[in-house]
C-alpha cells in the first residue's frame, strides 16, 4: 500500500509541475505578445508650411495643416499653442477646434496621415495681423519633428492692396533696321506698381540695351516702383554680325511675384555678306561607279613615282562626317602598304607662299605599323611639308602625327581603327610652324583655340604647290576622301 502510496504522490507532483511550467509559459508569452503589441514606430508631425495666408475677402474657415511623416500606428493627439508674438487680438479671429486657455487639442485617429484645425478671420481691422501657432506636444505614436513646429498665419486687413506690377505696353514698336554695333534712338514704357516688397529687376534680352534716365544704357538694371512709376527706356544695338531679324523680350522680376514681359524687335543690318571661299582644291573623288586607278580616270592626278607599279585604287563609295563641305560626295582612294614598289601620286594647286594655308581631308586608317606619313604637301623642288603620319600605339589603338618636314611629332590622344576622322593641316608661313587638327566631333565654323599637335621643327617651305598620297612598304592600310585645300579654316570646312 506504501508503494502504491508513493507512486501516485510522485504522479501528482509531476502534474503538478507540469501545470506550473505551462501557467509560467502562458504569463510569459502573454508578456511577450503585450510587449510587441506595444512597439509602436513613431509618426513626426510638423506644420505643412511656415506660413498661411487668409486674404481680406475670404470669409471661410481657413484650415492649417499639420503633416504626419507615416500613418498613425494607434490613436494620437496634438496640443497646439497660440503664441504671444502674434499681433491679432482674440477678437479678430476664432479657431475650430476653439483655443482654450491659448491651447488648441487635435485629436487624431489610428492610421491618420494629416490633421488641421480652421481659423476664421473676422475682417474688423484693417492693417494685417498674424496668429503664431506651435506644436507643443504630442501623444499616442505621434511625436514632434526637428522642423516646422511653428507657423505664421496673415490675416490680410481690409484695406490690404494685393501687390501688383504692371507695363504700359505688352510689346513695343519694332526698330527697324540698325547697323551691327550701333544704338537705335530710343523707345519707352512705363512701369508701375502697387504694393511691392522690395526693388524690380529689369532684364534685356540679347541685342537691347535699357536705361532709367535716358543716358545710361546697360543690359540689367532695377527701379523702385512701390505705388509709383518710371519711365524705362530701350534701344536696339544689334552686335551679332550677322544681317538678320532679332526678336526678344524685356522681363520685368520680383521674388514672390510673376515675371512681366515686354516683346521686343529689330534687324541688323551693315555687316558684309560673308561669301564663302573659293578653296585652292576640292577634291572630292567623283569619278563614276566602278573602281579603277584614280591616275586612269583623271589627268589630274599625276603618277610621280613608281608609275604603273602597284597603284592607288579609286573606290566609288566615299567617306562622310557630317557638317564637312566635302562629305559623302563622289567615292575615295585607297592605299594599300606593303612589299615592292608602290605608285604614289600628287595633284596641283595655284602656289601659295604666305599667310595661312589649310588642307582638310576625310581619313579612314583601317591597320597602321610603326609609323609611316601617306599624305603630304610638297613644293615646286618636290620637298615633302605637313606630312600627315598614322602608327600603332602597341594596344591596338591608333595614333596621328605630323611634320613639318622630316620629323614628327605625334599626339597624346589615341582613335580608332576602322573610323572616319576629319583631319585639318595648317601651314603658317610667317610664324614656320604646321599644326594639326584632328576633329572627332562637332564641326565649328571658328579656328580652335589650340591644335592637337604643333609642330615648329625642320625646314620651311617657301611656297608650298601641290598635295601627295603617297605608299610606301610599311604597315598602313587608309581610305582618303574629300580633300580640300584653302586659305582659312571656314575654307577648308567648306563652311
Amino acid at each position: 500500500m506504501s508503494t502504491i502510496l508513493n507512486i501516485r504522490a510522485g504522479r501528482c507532483l509531476t502534474a503538478l509541475f507540469g501545470i506550473c511550467l505551462l501557467t509560467c509559459f502562458m504569463i510569459i508569452s502573454s508578456c511577450k505578445k503585450k510587449e510587441q503589441d506595444e512597439l509602436k514606430i513613431p509618426s513626426r508631425a510638423s506644420f505643412s508650411s511656415t506660413a498661411f495666408i487668409i486674404e481680406k475677402d475670404n470669409a471661410d474657415p481657413f484650415p492649417v495643416t499639420v503633416k504626419l511623416a507615416r500613418p498613425l500606428d494607434k490613436a494620437s493627439s496634438l496640443v497646439i499653442k497660440v503664441e504671444a508674438s502674434g499681433t491679432a487680438a482674440n477678437t479678430t479671429y476664432n479657431t475650430s477646434p476653439s483655443a482654450k486657455e491659448g491651447l488648441i487639442t487635435l485629436d487624431l485617429p489610428q492610421g491618420a496621415t494629416t490633421a488641421s484645425f480652421t481659423v476664421q478671420s473676422a475682417h474688423n481691422f484693417d492693417d494685417s495681423k498674424t496668429i503664431v501657432f506651435r506644436i507643443m506636444s504630442a501623444t499616442g505614436s505621434a511625436v514632434l519633428n526637428d522642423l516646422n513646429l511653428s507657423t505664421t498665419l496673415t490675416m490680410r486687413g481690409n484695406n490690404w492692396v494685393t501687390p501688383e506690377m504692371t507695363t504700359s505696353v505688352a510689346t513695343l514698336g519694332n526698330f527697324g533696321s540698325v547697323k551691327v554695333n550701333t544704338l537705335s534712338d530710343a523707345k519707352s514704357y512705363t512701369l508701375s506698381g502697387k504694393n511691392l516688397s522690395g526693388v524690380v529687376s529689369i532684364t534685356a534680352p540679347a541685342g537691347f540695351k535699357i536705361s532709367t534716365d535716358n543716358i545710361t544704357y546697360s543690359s540689367f538694371l532695377t527701379a523702385d516702383v512701390n505705388n509709383k512709376s518710371v519711365t524705362v527706356y530701350v534701344k536696339f544695338n544689334p552686335a551679332t554680325g550677322q544681317n538678320q531679324s532679332i526678336t526678344g523680350a524685356i522681363v520685368h522680376s520680383l521674388a514672390g511675384m510673376n515675371d512681366v514681359s515686354i516683346n521686343v524687335s529689330g534687324t541688323e543690318d551693315g555687316n558684309i555678306p560673308y561669301v564663302p571661299e573659293v578653296p585652292l582644291l576640292n577634291e572630292n573623288f567623283n569619278y563614276g561607279g566602278s573602281s579603277d586607278f584614280i591616275a586612269r580616270l583623271t589627268g589630274d592626278w599625276i603618277a610621280y613615282s613608281a608609275p604603273a607599279a602597284i597603284p592607288v585604287i579609286y573606290v566609288p563609295q566615299g567617306l562622310s562626317y557630317t557638317g564637312y563641305g566635302s562629305s559623302n560626295i563622289g567615292g575615295a582612294v585607297t592605299i594599300q602598304h606593303g612589299d615592292f614598289s608602290r605608285e604614289d601620286i600628287a595633284r596641283t594647286f595655284a602656289p601659295k607662299n604666305s599667310g595661312n594655308l589649310y588642307t582638310a581631308l576625310l581619313v579612314n586608317v583601317t591597320e597602321a605599323g610603326a609609323g609611316d606619313f601617306f599624305f603630304a604637301l610638297r613644293d615646286a623642288a618636290g620637298g615633302f611639308f605637313n606630312r600627315f603620319y598614322a602608327k600603332d600605339d602597341g594596344t591596338g589603338k591608333l595614333v596621328f602625327g605630323v611634320g613639318k618636314n622630316t620629323t614628327v611629332q605625334y599626339g597624346t590622344g589615341s582613335y580608332k581603327y576602322n573610323n572616319t576622322y576629319l583631319v585639318v593641316i595648317k601651314y603658317d608661313f610667317a610664324a614656320k610652324t604646321t599644326a594639326m587638327y584632328v576633329v572627332d566631333g562637332a564641326v565649328t565654323d571658328v579656328e580652335p583655340a589650340s591644335p592637337t599637335i604643333l609642330s615648329a621643327t625642320g625646314t620651311a617651305p617657301t611656297s608650298l604647290n601641290d598635295v601627295v598620297i603617297r605608299q610606301s612598304d610599311g604597315v598602313l592600310s587608309a581610305t582618303v576622301d574629300g580633300i580640300r585645300v584653302a586659305t582659312t579654316w571656314k575654307g577648308a570646312l567648306g563652311l
